[in-house]
C-alpha cells in the first residue's frame, strides 16, 4: 500500500510538469492560443507546484520546453501549410487575427517572436507569420530560444511563490486584502465584458438583435440594464433582509480602520461633497457650452440634478437609519449614499466626456483610470462609520446608470467628440478644483470626521 501511495504521489508531480508544458505549449501554438486560457491555467497550475514545493527548476524547465515547442510547430505551419489555415472558416471568420500579426511582424521584424512572446493574443500568431513570410529557421529559433526563457520564470515564479507562501497570506488575508482582490476583479471583469461586447465578438453577435441600429450603443444598453438591475437588487435586498450578518460582519471588520487609511478616506470623501460637486458640475458644464454643445450640456446638469433627487427620494421612501457613528454626524437617512451616487454620477461623466470618440482600448483605459476614485469615495464612507456596505453599492449603481445616459446621449444624437482644447481645460479644472478644494477643506474634513 505506501508503494502504492508512493507511485501515485509520484504520477501526480509529473502530470504537474507535463501539463505544464503541455499547456504552454498550447498556450504559443498557431491561433489556438487565442482560443485556451492557458495563461489563467498555468498560473494555477504553478501556484500547486508551489503549495506542493515541488522542483522550481523542473517547473521552468516545463514551460521552456513547452513554449519553444508550440513557436516551433506554429512557425512549421506558417512555413508549409499558411495557404490552407488561411482557407479554412475560422481564419476567413476572423481575418484579423493573420492580418494584426502581419503588421506587428512588418513593425518589428525577428523583435516580434521575442515582444510578441509576452502580448496575449499576438503570441499565438506571431509564429506563424514568420513561418509564411519565410524568416530564416536558424534565425527564427534564436528569438525563440531568447523569448521562452524570459517568458518561463516571469509567467510562472510569481504564482509559484504564492503558492509557496499560501499559510501565511491565508493568515494575512484580511478584510483589506479582500477589497483589494476584489476590486481588481471587478476591473478585470469589466475590461472583459466591454472587450467581448465589441463589434465582431461572440457576445456582441449574440445581443445585437436585442438593440436593431444601436450601433456603438451595446455596451451603453448593456451596461444600463445592469446598473439599473444592480439598484434594484440593493433596494429588495434593504427592504427585505435590512444590514445583514455578512454586511455588519463586513463593517466591523473595516473598523477601527489604520490611520492612514482613514486620512486617505477622509480626503477622498471630499469629492462627493455638495460645494465640490456644485463646482465640479457648473465647470463641466461652461466647457461643454463654450465649444457650442448646449444640449450635451444641459442634459449633463439635469443628470446631476436628477441623481440628488432620486437619492433623496429613496432616502425618505425606506427612512434606513446610519450607522451609530454616521447618527452623531449626519441628520439624513443613510440608503443610498449621496456622497457614492453624486460622485460617481460627475466622475463617470467626465470619464465618458474625455472617452467619447476614442478607440474601445482607450476608452477602456480612461474607464478603467477613473473607477478608482469613484470605488474609492464610496468606499471611503464605510471606513468612515457614516453608511453600511449596501449603501456605496446601491449609491454607485445609481451614479453609474446615469452616467451611463449620458453616454446613451452622446451615441444617440451623434455628438461630435469634444475638441482637445475641451479636454486640456476639464482635465485643468478638474486637477485645480481637487486640489484646491482639498487644501481648503482637507483639515475640517479631518477634524469633523476624527472628533
Amino acid at each position: 500500500m505506501d508503494d502504492l501511495i508512493s507511485w501515485l504521489n509520484s504520477y501526480a508531480t509529473q502530470s504537474i510538469f507535463i501539463a505544464t508544458a503541455l499547456l504552454a505549449l498550447l498556450e504559443s501554438l498557431a491561433f489556438v492560443g487565442i482560443l485556451v486560457p492557458g495563461v489563467a491555467i498555468l498560473a494555477t497550475i504553478s501556484w500547486l507546484a508551489g503549495q506542493q514545493a515541488l522542483s522550481l527548476p523542473l517547473l521552468l524547465l516545463s514551460g521552456f520546453l513547452g513554449a519553444v515547442a508550440g513557436d516551433w510547430i506554429s512557425y512549421i505551419l506558417g512555413r508549409y501549410a499558411s495557404h490552407w489555415i488561411a482557407s479554412l472558416k475560422l481564419m476567413q471568420r476572423h481575418p484579423n487575427w493573420i492580418a494584426e500579426g502581419e503588421r506587428f511582424f512588418a513593425r518589428y521584424g525577428g523583435r516580434s517572436i521575442f515582444l510578441g512572446r509576452f502580448i496575449g493574443p499576438i503570441r499565438a500568431v506571431i509564429p506563424f507569420i514568420a513561418g509564411s513570410c519565410a524568416m530564416p529557421p536558424t534565425r527564427f529559433l534564436v528569438f525563440n530560444l531568447l523569448s521562452a526563457a524570459f517568458w518561463a520564470p516571469v509567467y510562472l515564479i510569481p504564482a509559484y511563490w504564492l503558492g509557496q507562501q499560501a499559510e501565511e497570506l491565508k493568515m494575512g488575508w484580511n478584510i483589506w486584502l479582500q477589497l483589494g482582490a476584489l476590486v481588481v476583479f471587478i476591473g478585470v471583469l469589466f475590461h472583459a465584458i466591454h472587450h467581448q461586447l465589441a463589434p465582431g465578438k461572440h457576445v456582441y453577435r449574440l445581443l445585437h438583435p436585442f438593440a436593431t441600429g444601436a450601433k456603438d450603443l451595446l455596451r451603453t444598453y448593456v451596461f444600463i440594464v445592469l446598473t439599473a438591475l444592480l439598484l434594484i437588487l440593493c433596494i429588495t435586498l434593504r427592504q427585505l433582509t435590512g444590514v445583514s450578518p455578512l454586511e455588519l460582519e463586513v463593517y466591523n471588520q473595516l473598523h477601527p480602520p489604520p490611520e492612514y487609511l482613514q486620512v486617505y478616506a477622509v480626503f477622498v470623501t471630499l469629492l462627493g461633497d455638495g460645494i465640490y460637486l456644485i463646482v465640479g458640475s457648473l465647470l463641466t458644464a461652461i466647457l461643454i457650452t463654450v465649444h457650442t454643445q448646449v444640449r450635451t450640456a444641459v442634459t449633463f446638469m439635469l443628470l446631476m440634478l436628477g441623481v440628488s433627487l432620486l437619492n433623496v427620494v429613496i432616502k425618505h421612501s425606506l427612512g434606513w437609519p446610519r450607522p451609530e457613528l454616521g447618527q452623531l454626524l449626519y441628520g439624513s437617512d443613510s440608503f443610498p449614499s449621496g456622497h457614492a451616487s453624486s460622485a460617481a454620477t460627475l466622475l463617470a461623466s467626465w470619464a465618458v466626456l474625455f472617452a467619447h470618440g476614442c478607440s474601445a482600448t482607450l476608452k477602456r483605459r480612461i474607464y478603467l483610470a477613473f473607477m478608482l476614485p469613484i470605488v474609492s469615495v464610496a468606499l471611503s464612507r464605510v471606513i468612515l462609520g457614516v453608511h453600511w456596505p449596501l449603501d456605496v453599492i446601491a449609491g454607485l449603481a445609481e451614479g453609474l446608470l446615469f452616467a451611463a445616459i449620458l453616454r446613451w446621449h452622446l451615441g444617440r444624437s451623434e455628438q461630435a467628440p469634444l475638441p482637445t482644447a475641451f479636454q486640456r481645460w476639464l482635465g485643468m479644472g478638474i486637477l485645480l478644483l481637487t486640489l484646491g478644494y482639498a487644501v481648503l477643506k482637507g483639515t475640517a474634513a479631518l477634524s469633523f470626521y476624527t472628533q
